[in-house]
């Protein structure tokens, strides 16, 4: 018998559907029963990689249009970022975009992920 574990995004615009692991059993001993170690670590690794990266890329989705003016901005770049989570390290979306055409001051080009990768989510810290 073989078996799928595939884990679902559901949002606003639908879902997104990634496929974690694919095992097969052909006899049932000792050894097959259930998940084996390295198994159970794919698959924990391929559901925190998806659920990592659909979170960054529903972020940037929210942050694509411009406080000020509304307007969509442009990338400069893609990139991503390895962040080192409890279960390992995943890679999540860390483009650059260029600065709003009606913005006049500041760097011309930023990457929107920096606030939440270095921490800082508005919240006074105490030193």
């Amino acid at each position: 018998m073989k078996f799928r574990v595939e884990v679902v995004c559901l949002h606003e615009g639908g879902e997104q559907r990634c496929n974690v692991l694919e095992m097969e059993r052909t006899e049932l001993a000792l050894e097959t029963l259930g998940l084996s170690v390295a198994e159970g670590k794919a698959m924990l690794h391929g559901v925190q990689d998806f659920v990592a990266t659909q979170q960054g890329i529903e972020d940037l989705e929210r942050k694509r249009a411009c406080a000020a003016c509304g307007q969509r901005r442009h990338s400069k770049e893609v990139g991503t970022y390895t962040v080192k989570t409890v279960f390992g390290p995943v890679e999540v979306p860390n483009p650059r975009w260029n600065r709003c055409a009606c913005q006049s001051e500041g760097p011309r080009t930023f990457r929107p992920a920096a606030a939440w990768l270095q921490g800082d989510l508005g919240v006074p810290r105490l030193l």
